[in-house]
């Protein structure tokens, strides 16, 4: 027989921990829901854009913009000046390729960089020289590209989905995948990438913000950790600019360029605190 106070004192502990066990998977299902933080981001200047380019993917190097175009029959690739905007060259895709996504990466170590170039739905990537904007190979391309960004070792392709395919630069094969979550819901119809002092930056499709994502090898890694507000930044567009799309760093100036489809305006952004540093490595 149990002692009536040793009886209560069970009861006790038994009904404080019924409470904690119901209580554990409201507070993680809150912490599973809770959005990343909204970042807004200081303009130190604009320059021109073209407001009939269809902006697809947008890179610096060595001084100059250089920018995909889309839409079938106006696809190009353009260099420009970043001072002023303005067009330094240009080169058009055939008519049947829809020019998308831009990154530059060399082809193996120690090669010279190249321009690689997405198309939509064509099956095709495109490789330049960046100086004379000459077209110097073509690749097979698996399903659709969307965007385009280089870490340094790799590249990283979207396709409009939730999921970012990891390539090598030689030939573009697959060596692996990363799937893209806001805590734990999938952030879909990932557009132009860029990476920024080891983190990887995503416009979404129709949307003014970037996703700012945990790359593979950080903790964490698919995680978004914070988004860049640019809703504020159509103030100073034409009615009809449409989705945000293209992103480029200049590391030597911490400068991030920031445009759109059809936007009339290129905005050179301060660098976010956040990203001033790279993301924290896996605890061990």
């Amino acid at each position: 027989m149990i002692p009536r106070r040793a009886a209560i004192a069970s009861i006790a502990a038994i009904t404080v921990m019924a409470v904690l066990a119901l209580a554990r998977p409201a507070a993680c299902e809150s912490a599973a829901t809770t959005p990343a933080p909204t970042l807004s981001v200081q303009v130190r200047r604009s320059l021109a854009h073209d407001p009939a380019a269809f902006t697809q993917g947008l890179v610096f190097h060595q001084g100059a913009l250089f920018e995909s175009t889309g839409l079938y029959g106006q696809s190009t690739l353009r260099r420009m000046d970043p001072q002023t905007g303005g067009l330094l060259a240009l080169a058009r895709l055939p008519g049947r390729l829809f020019g998308e996504g831009l990154a530059l990466a060399p082809e193996r170590p120690g090669a010279a960089p190249r321009l690689v170039q997405l198309t939509w739905r064509e099956g095709v990537i495109l490789t330049y020289d960046p100086d004379s904007l000459r077209q110097t190979a073509r690749h097979r391309l698996r399903d659709q590209g969307w965007g385009l960004a280089w870490d340094g070792a790799r590249l990283y392709l979207s396709d409009g989905t939730d999921t970012l395919r990891l390539l090598e630069p030689r030939a573009f094969a697959e060596t692996g995948r990363l799937a893209v979550r806001e805590n734990t819901r999938p952030v879909r119809e990932l557009n132009e990438l860029e990476w920024v002092e080891g983190w990887l930056l995503a416009n979404i499709w129709g949307q003014d913000r970037i996703a700012v994502i945990r790359p593979p090898g950080a903790q964490d890694a698919g995680q978004v950790a914070a988004w860049l507000d640019l809703a504020p930044l159509r103030r100073d567009l034409a009615p009809e600019a449409e989705a945000a799309n293209g992103i480029a760093y200049d590391p030597r100036t911490r400068a991030l360029y920031v445009t759109g489809k059809r936007w009339d305006r290129t905005f050179v952004l301060d660098l976010p605190t956040l990203l001033t540093h790279p993301p924290d490595k896996p605890r061990r």
